[in-house]
C-alpha cells in the first residue's frame, strides 16, 4: 500500500513505524526539518520537507497514485484542506485528523465521510469518550471494544472478594458470556487455567460479548456501586469540555477545575449543571475545598503533562477513590503507572490505534498491547482457505501461552469452548505474547 502521512507529532510518528514496519511504502511530509531526518534515519520511509497543504509539495509526495493519505498536524485546517486536496487529485482514502468540536458533529470522536473525507478522527474527544466509559465502570483500569463492538474487554485491579479471590477459576460462578482471559501478577503475564485463582491486586483482563460486560464487572468489583456519582475534573479544554458533557447526559454530578478565567465563562455558559471552578489543580488547598476524596473519579485533563501527573498524585494523597490521566506524550506512561495512578489515556495513542484499525487490511485487524508490551490482544479477520477454517479450536496447534478470547460472525459473539469451530469472515481474539505472536499470526495465514 502507498501511503502518505503528513504531520510528525505522536500520531504521525507512531502510524508510520507500524506501517513501515507492516512493509507499506511510506512517504512522510513535515515542515520541522529535524523530525523529518530523525525519522528518516529511525525507518525505512521516503522523507519530504514541506508545508501538507501546498499542492507542490503534495504533488512530489505523488498523492495521485497513493491508496491512503494521512494528514495529522496539529492544525485542523490544514488537516482538513489536506484532504480535500488529496482526494480531488486522486487519493483513494484519505483521513483528517480534527481536534476542535467546532468542526465535528456530536462527541463521537471519529466521523466517516464528513466533509467528503473518508475518515475525520479527534484525538481529544477520544479520549473524552474513553474517560466516560472508566467513569461508567469505577474499577476499570482500561476498555476496548472488537469486531465492531460486539466484544469488549476490561481490564481492571482485584480487590480481595469473597468468593472470588484465592477461589480456582473454574469453581467461580462467574456471570456467562465472559472469560478470564489474562492476568498480571508481580509484573508478569498469566495466561489462567481453571486451576489459576485470582489474587488481591491482580490486574486481570474479562473478555466477553459487550452486553454481559456490565455483569462481568459487578461480579468482579468490590464498589457499592460500580459507577461513578460525581465526577472532579480538572482542565476545561476540549477533553474536560467534552467529558463534563458526556457525564451531565448521565446524570453524574461534575465539578471542573480551570485556571484561564474567560474559559471558565465559556465553560458555565455551555454546561448545564456542572459546578466551575476558577483555580489551579496543582494547589492542594483548592483540592482540599472541593473535597476530592468524596468524588468518585479525578481526572486531569489539563494540556500540560506536568500538571497532570502531580494534581493526579496530590488527589491520590489526598484519598481520591479512582484517578485517570491525560498523557500528551507515550513515552510518559510507564511513570505514570509507576507512581500509582489508576488509569492513563494518551490521545494520540488512542487516535493513531483508530486510525491504523480502520486503514489495515488482511488478517491483523489490530493489535492492543496489555500492561506496556508484557502480553498482547490480537484482532483477527479470518480468511477464506485460513488453515483454521472448519476445525475445531481443540485440534489446533494454538502455541502456549495463548488463549482465544472470543469469536465473531455471523453466529453472533461467542465465547468460544475447544469444540467450536471457526467459520470464513470470523473475527477472533487472541491474547498472548509478543515472543509468540509470529507462530499466532502463521496460525490464521491461508494455506
Amino acid at each position: 500500500m502507498e501511503v502518505v502521512i503528513i504531520g510528525l507529532g505522536e500520531v504521525g510518528k507512531h502510524v508510520a513505524r507500524v506501517l513501515s514496519h507492516e512493509s507499506h511504502n511510506v512517504t512522510v511530509i513535515d515542515m520541522n526539518p529535524e523530525l523529518v531526518t530523525a525519522i528518516s534515519e529511525r525507518l525505512d520511509v521516503r522523507s519530504i520537507v514541506g508545508r501538507g497543504g501546498s499542492i507542490n509539495t503534495l504533488q512530489e509526495a505523488e498523492i495521485d497514485h497513493a491508496d491512503l493519505v494521512i494528514a495529522v498536524t496539529n492544525v485542523d485546517e490544514a488537516n482538513i484542506l489536506t484532504a480535500l486536496i488529496a482526494k480531488n487529485q486522486g487519493a483513494k482514502k484519505v483521513i483528517a485528523r480534527v481536534d476542535s468540536s467546532d468542526y465535528l458533529p456530536g462527541t463521537r470522536g471519529f466521523y466517516q465521510g464528513l466533509y467528503g473525507i473518508d475518515l475525520v478522527i479527534s484525538p481529544e474527544i477520544l479520549s473524552a469518550v474513553e474517560i466516560n466509559k472508566l467513569a461508567k465502570y469505577l474499577g476499570a483500569n482500561f476498555i476496548e471494544e472488537f469486531a465492531d463492538d460486539k466484544v469488549t474487554l476490561m481490564q481492571l485491579t482485584q480487590k480481595a472478594k469473597e468468593g472470588v479471590t484465592d477461589i480456582p477459576l473454574a469453581e467461580l460462578e462467574i456471570p456467562p458470556d465472559l472469560l478470564v482471559a489474562a492476568i498480571i501478577r508481580d509484573n508478569k503475564l498469566i495466561i489462567p487455567s481453571g486451576d489459576t485463582r485470582l489474587k488481591e491486586g491482580d490486574k486481570i483482563s474479562i473478555i466477553g460479548k459487550t452486553e454481559a460486560i456490565k455483569s462481568g464487572a459487578e461480579f468482579f468489583s468490590t464498589h457499592r456501586s460500580i459507577a461513578a456519582e460525581k465526577v472532579v475534573l480538572l482542565g476545561g479544554g476540549e477533553i474536560g469540555f467534552t467529558v463534563a458533557k458526556l457525564l451531565e447526559d448521565q446524570n453524574i454530578s461534575v465539578v471542573l477545575i480551570e485556571w484561564k478565567k474567560s474559559r471558565c465563562q465559556t465553560l458555565a455558559e455551555n454546561l448545564k449543571e456542572a459546578v466551575i471552578i476558577n483555580g489551579d489543580g496543582t494547589d492542594i488547598e483548592v483540592l482540599k475545598q472541593e473535597k476530592v476524596w468524596e468524588a468518585d473519579v479525578f481526572v486531569t485533563a489539563s494540556k500540560r503533562d506536568e500538571v497532570n501527573l502531580m494534581s493526579g498524585l496530590l488527589a491520590k494523597e489526598l484519598g481520591s477513590k479512582k484517578t485517570i490521566a491525560i498523557v500528551h506524550r507515550p513515552d510518559y506512561l510507564p511513570v505514570y503507572e509507576h507512581l500509582g495512578l489508576d488509569a492513563t489515556i494518551s490521545p494520540r495513542r488512542y487516535a493513531a490505534n483508530k486510525i491504523l484499525k480502520y486503514v489495515r487490511t488482511g488478517e491483523v485487524v489490530s493489535v492492543t498491547d496489555i500492561e506496556l508490551g508484557k502480553g498482547e490482544i490480537l484482532e483477527f479477520s479470518v480468511p477464506g482457505g485460513s488453515k483454521v477454517v472448519g476445525k475445531k479450536l481443540k485440534s489446533l496447534k494454538i502455541p502456549r501461552g495463548t488463549i482465544i478470547g472470543a469469536v465473531a460472525g455471523r453466529r453472533g459473539a461467542i465465547i468460544p469452548t475447544g469444540n467450536d469451530i471457526v467459520e470464513a469472515g470470523d473475527t477472533v481474539i487472541v491474547f498472548t505474547t509478543p515472543k509468540v505472536r509470529p507462530k499466532v499470526e502463521n496460525l490464521f495465514k491461508t494455506v
